[in-house]
């Protein structure tokens, strides 16, 4: 069954990261300075850090790991600098009147 979560588009500010649950999972949803919304894994594929920890470092379509260093393409989940090697899932997200849905 797929799962999902609705979120209110002002509870994430422009160039912020926030977690949530959806099912089992956690994920980083991302609402980017340029006003674009996405969805990957909360957790670094490196050493399984949050990568939403205290808002995350988000840069353009860029998260960086707050433990090592490590960055991914948030529209992508791919790698764009190590340690890490392994891309992190991404989840489909969308927009429903004043909520962002976001969906595994």
């Amino acid at each position: 069954m797929m799962a999902k979560v609705n979120l209110a588009k002002k509870s994430v500010e422009k160039g912020k990261v926030r977690a949530v649950k959806v099912g089992d999972e956690e994920v980083a949803v991302y609402h980017t300075e340029s006003d674009e919304w996405f969805a990957t894994s909360d957790i670094c594929t490196h050493e399984h850090c949050n990568l939403s920890y205290e808002g995350g470092k988000l840069s353009g379509h860029e998260i960086e790991c707050d433990c090592h260093g490590s960055k991914f393409d948030i529209r992508t989940g791919a790698v764009t600098l190590p340690p890490a090697v392994e891309p992190l899932k991404t989840f489909k997200v969308s927009a429903e009147g004043e909520d962002i849905v976001v969906e595994d």
